[in-house]
Order: C-alpha cells, then structure tokens, then sequence
C-alpha cells in the first residue's frame, strides 16, 4: 500500500527555501560599469594587446559567436546573456550589445577628446584628453574579425531555447531563462547559459527552477495530484490517470526525450475539462503555454527555440478549415523533434525545431490519421455523476519546481532502467515500437514521480511480470486498431469503394467483387471473367487462382494498375491521390503484394493491356484475420 501524499517539511523544505533566498540575493546584485579613464588590470583604455582589431579585449562581455555562411548575419551574446542576430552594423546595435555597460564599450575602444579638469597641484583648470566616445568602426571591425574566426553558426540547430535538454553525457538539464541547471549526484548545480557540449543556452525570460532540495516519492506533489486525476469519471480509472500524470513528467522533460507523448483528451458538457486543464496547468505553472482556439502558425512563433509543453484547448475541428489539422501535423512533427520550415517575406526561409510535448482537450476530437493516433494517448471523460466529488488541490507555486526535481536526479534511472522495463514488459504483447515510445515512456514517467506502489494503488499491475503488458495491451487495443499500415489503408479504401456504375441498379464495393472472386465458381463466386465485368467499371482486372504467370501456387489475385480515370476518382482527395496508391501498395508484405512475378504482370483491363500489381487475396484474407 503507498504511504499517504506528504509536502516536504522540516529541514531539508527550510533548506530548499533559503536557497531560493539566497539564489534571489545573487541575482539582484547591481551590475558595475567602470570608469572608462581608469586602468583595468593595468591597461590603459585602448592599450590592450591586439588593439584594436586583432584580437578581443581581455574579459570581454560581449561574446562573439560567430556568422552564417553567407556572411550575411552575425550572432553575439550581449553583456547581459541575450542572444543577439546582427545584419547591420550601427550605433543603436552596438549600445544594444553592450548595455549597460557602455564605460566598458568605450574603454575597448576609446575616442578622446579634451576635457578642462581642476588641477589640484596648480590650483587652475587645465584641458586633458579624456575618453569622450567609442570608436564604432574600430568596434565593428573587431567584432566582425572575430566572428570571421569563428566557425560558421546555425542558430536553428545549434541554439536552444528554455526547457529540458539533454546533454552528449546523458544528463538532464534544465534552461529555466536565467540559469541552465544539471544534477550532479544529490547535488544541483546552476551556471549562467553559455555554449555547452556544442550548443547555445541564452538568457531568456524566466521559466520555473528546479527545487532545491531533493524529493522523495512519497513526499512529491505528483501523489497528491494523483489522488485528484482519479476523482475524474474516467473510461480506464486503472490507467488514464496514470497516464495524465505521466504527460506531466513527459512535458517538463521536453527536448530531453526520444519521443514526446501527445495526450489527447475529449468529452461533453459536464464532464469536467475545464477543471482538469486547471489541474494540470497549475501543475507546470510557469513552465506550459496555455491557449484556445489557436493556430499551428501562433504556436511556433510562441515556441520559437523553446522545449516547452503546450496545452491546448478547444481544438475542435470545423467545416472548411484546416487549423485543428495543422496543428496536429506540428505536434505529430514534434514527437521526435522534426523541423519545419516557413517562407518569409524578404525570401528567407524560417526553419523551427519542434521539440515541444503536446496536450490537446476537445468535445470531439477532429479526424486524425494513423499516423497521428500512433503518437497520441487518447483519454475520454465520462459524465460526472453524484459520486464524483472532483479534487482539485493546488499549490502551482511549489508542485513543478519539486517535479522538475525528481526528473533531473531520477533522469538516469528513467532512462536506463524504467523505459527499458516498459519496453521488455510491453513488446510480447503486441506492442509496437511506436506505441511503446508513447505509452512505455508516460508509464515510465509516472512511475519516476509516484513510485510503483501509487500504481499499484490505482489498479496498475506494475509488479506482475506480464500482467502489466497485458492489461496495458488491451486497454488501448481499440486505439492501436485503428492504426493500419500505409498499404494497408490504401487497400482499404480500395476495398470500400462503391462500383457507382453498375448497371443493374445495385452498386457492390470492390471489396465485395474481391469476396466473391477469392470464393471462386465452386463457392458461389465467381471466376476472374464474371469479376472482371465488374472491376474493369473501375479500371481494375482480376486473375484466377493458379494463373499467376510461373507462380501456380498464387490464389485469385486483383489487378491495380498505375493509372485510370475511375481509380483516380477513387482516390481523389485522399493521400493517395494521383496514383500514390501504386507505391503505397508496394509496402505491403510480399506475399500479399506479388514482389518480381507481380510488378510486371501484365493484365488486360478495358481492352488495353497494363502492367499491373496483383494483391493475392487469400494471403490479404490471411492477414486481416490475423490482425482481427
């Protein structure tokens, strides 16, 4: 049994406390500009060796990274961590750079002038040359030489924004805006973002931090917010809860994974949506983009370089619009991290890295491919009813922060042992490598926040070695049915087409004209010519059991040949419009799609002959019955 959900209290909660004290002292420290008159170091203003475009100044603030490969652009960090991009050259951009310290600016490269100053040993004024100025040329010259010295840079792929990363050593780290965080054993360790392991961290906006001590599971909020999922009307109470709060962990760790969850979750009126997206946007409060009713273009222009999760409400789909498919399409990108280019207005493409999780909420979830449910857990609400008394305990000021916590010191248990067991206990039942990158990683993800007991509690067998696999197996088979492979739903479609020119009033689909033809004379079918009559109104042909040039043992085949006006028709306005259908149908297996004897039959269809694939319908009938 899991102990009861506890807040961290005592020593270690005042320890977490008066590091956030301390961290906050740290960071509102003035920022001291010298004299630019005075030595620094014993350097004399514009006397540093390499002056003045040589070399940089010594301890300079403003880092140069360097520039495109067209030389058209430059990149710098300014002297307080912002991440700069550099067309042209001007005063406005050099104090930008430099601000607040221009002392500093004017020291590297002085412009003197004559100043009146008292003499105390003469007792009068007397002119001397004072810095007055900045030399911008000399500024600009230096900062360019050494961006030329540099290796060419892509802030696309080499810049990243706030989030969850994931270092070349395997570490978890964190960019909360003005600090990148890593654990370091029980110990956590911040420095200001800099170039790391290849990469560029900047100073952005402030996001959540980590909290300062470590949490235990049975003191981590997630607990208590667990406790409160279930008070939901759930379809699978064993199960989606779990995988709610799994999406939480999945979303903190954001640019970290391998593959990025996307929850789906859908209900009516009184089913309590609106409370849950409280629940869970108080959960990562400070760390998740909230919006309703939006677009995929307003969410990567919010994203920018940003690793951070995404809760969107009311994507409804509606009649004439694409905007709940686009932005499907940029979470199905962003699973694993895809890019996704825009053109602009001067001609420049805008290239964006989606490495962002996803949660989606809707009355009614809008047409979606495969390809899209594959990457989704779908989670569906009930009414609630006089039982259901929804919990909702909030403390957004503490909750992401200690969730965060656990992440970074449990980031190599997470990903050595608990993915690993999710992936041995998931596959032997029938779980592909898709569906266990969605549903192993939020298992896993929850099981690093509450512990196994808290699943075991709500009804998950995490300790039973092959009853998890199978109850987490049939809990999403519906879902992973509706999962056909590319051929495979080619073909279907293929199948559920009507014959609309039938003659006599009755309008079979092809699939039906299959049947029959697969059943042959001797079953109350028909043979390849009575098939024929029918399929070649659609521009298909069909061949008999056995009549497969040189493949005897062949069953009754249908003919699809690459092109024709009623198969166009069919396919129109699908995927497979404009005879896609002819290279989809080539990844089916080979002994349902002929492979050598198959791809180059040549068939008459309509008094022409054409070279055609031929589906072996006993092995399709094979097949489908296997995955029923």
């Amino acid at each position: 049994m899991a102990k009861k959900a506890q807040t961290q209290t005592g020593n270690r909660a005042i320890r977490a406390i008066f590091g956030d004290a301390q961290s906050i002292a740290e960071d509102e420290k003035p920022i001291v500009d010298l004299d630019p008159n005075e030595p620094r170091n014993g350097i004399k203003p514009g006397q540093w060796p390499g002056w003045p475009d040589s070399a940089m100044p010594p301890e300079h603030p403003v880092k140069v990274i360097g520039r495109n490969a067209a030389g058209s652009e430059y990149y710098f960090l300014t002297a307080t961590g912002h991440f700069r991009t550099i067309s042209k050259f001007d005063g406005r951009t050099l104090a930008d750079l430099y601000a607040p310290l221009s002392d500093t600016l004017k020291w590297c490269w002085p412009a003197f002038g004559k100043k009146k100053v008292w003499d105390q040993e003469q007792g009068q004024e007397v002119e001397k040359l004072v810095v007055k100025r900045v030399e911008r040329d000399q500024a600009f010259d230096c900062l360019m030489n050494e961006a030329a010295r540099k290796p060419d840079f892509d802030p696309y792929s080499q810049h990243r924004g706030r989030g969850g990363w994931q270092d070349s050593q395997g570490r978890f780290l964190w960019h909360s805006g003005g600090w990148l965080w890593a654990a370091n054993g029980s110990k956590l360790e911040r420095s200001r973002p800099a170039e790391h392991d290849g990469f560029l961290y900047t100073r952005q906006a402030a996001t959540i931090e980590p909290w300062r001590e470590a949490v235990r599971p049975e003191e981590s909020p997630a607990r208590r917010i667990l406790n409160d999922l279930r008070t939901w009307n759930w379809q699978r109470p064993y199960l989606d809860p779990i995988l709610v709060l799994g999406w939480l962990g999945t979303a903190l760790m954001g640019g970290a994974l391998k593959a990025r969850p996307i929850l789906f979750t859908s209900g009516g009126a009184g089913v309590g949506k609106s409370t849950l997206l409280e629940l869970m946007r108080s959960a990562l409060e400070g760390a998740v983009i909230t919006t309703v009713n939006t677009t995929a273009a307003g969410i990567y222009q919010r994203a920018k370089l940003d690793s951070l999760p995404f809760l969107v409400d009311e994507l409804e789909s509606k009649a004439g619009s694409t905007r709940a498919d686009n932005v499907i399409e940029l979470a199905r990108v962003a699973y694993t991290g895809g890019d996704i280019s825009r053109g602009g207005q001067d001609h420049e493409a805008t290239t964006f890295t989606a490495r962002n999780s996803f949660g989606f909420f809707a009355i009614n979830p809008p047409p979606m491919g495969p390809q899209d449910k594959s990457r989704m857990a779908l989670v569906n609400l009930a009414r609630l009813n006089s039982q259901n008394a929804l919990k909702l305990t909030l403390k957004p000021e503490t909750d992401g922060r200690m969730m965060l916590r656990q992440i970074m010191d449990g980031w190599t248990d997470f990903q050595g042992r608990l993915l690993s067991n999710y992936y041995d206990e998931l596959k032997p039942h029938g779980l592909d490598s898709r569906a266990i990158d969605t549903f192993g990683t939020l298992l896993a993800a929850a099981e690093l926040l509450v512990g196994p007991e808290a699943l075991e509690d709500c009804g998950l067998p995490v300790a039973s070695v092959g009853r998890l696999g199978e109850m987490v197996a049939a809990a999403t088979s519906i879902e992973r049915s509706e999962t056909l492979d590319n051929w495979h739903e080619c073909l279907d479609h293929l199948f559920q087409s009507p014959i609309d020119a039938w003659r006599d009033g009755v309008k079979p689909t092809i699939g039906q004209v299959c049947e029959k033809l697969r059943q042959g004379p001797s079953q109350g079918g028909w043979d390849a010519a009575g098939a024929r009559e029918r399929l070649q109104l659609v521009n298909l042909g069909a061949v008999d059991k056995g009549k497969v040039r040189g493949a005897p043992h062949i069953g009754a085949c249908l003919a699809v040949p690459l092109d024709g006006p009623m198969l166009k028709r069919i396919f129109a306005d699908t995927k497979f419009q404009q005879s896609v259908w002819y290279s989809a149908l080539k990844g089916a297996p080979t002994d349902i799609v002929i492979r050598g004897l198959g791809n180059g039959q040549k068939v008459r269809i309509n008094d022409s002959v054409k070279t055609c694939l031929l589906i072996d319908l006993d092995a399709f009938e094979e097949y489908a019955s296997a995955v029923e």
